[in-house]
């Protein structure tokens, strides 16, 4: 007599269910991921959209200077009851302000302030 001998399919990985605690904290990261948080800016005299960093003295600004649109990070000063712009500051291209956006984007700024020691 013959005898008919199933073989199971060969399972190379095998399903592990995740424990409900760990499923939906993964779950909580994939609603925070799809909805980003939105950092109100405010908007200054000539109209162009700021946000204010370390109190009010510096700030970065989206403005347009000779067709050019840049992302301008300057200190501020107080002048007759005037906020004006100082001299320390730096305005970076949409190409130079990407490639900053990127570097923070993918961990690489977080990962050298941590080698530095100062991941606070």
């Amino acid at each position: 007599m013959s005898e008919v001998i199933e073989k199971k399919p060969k399972v190379e990985e095998e399903e592990v269910a995740e424990p409900a605690a760990k499923k939906a904290k993964v779950e909580e990261a994939v609603e925070e991921a799809a909805e980003p948080a939105t950092t109100e800016l405010l908007t200054n005299d000539a109209g162009e959209r700021y946000l204010e960093l370390a109190g009010q003295k510096k700030r970065c600004t989206v403005r347009q200077w000779k067709n050019n649109v840049l992302v301008d990070i300057r200190e501020f000063y107080e002048k007759d009851g005037k906020t004006l712009p100082g001299k320390k500051g730096i305005s970076l291209t949409l190409t130079q302000y990407q490639d900053l956006r990127s570097a923070i984007l993918d961990g690489s700024i977080d990962g050298a302030i941590t080698a530095l020691g100062d991941g606070n």
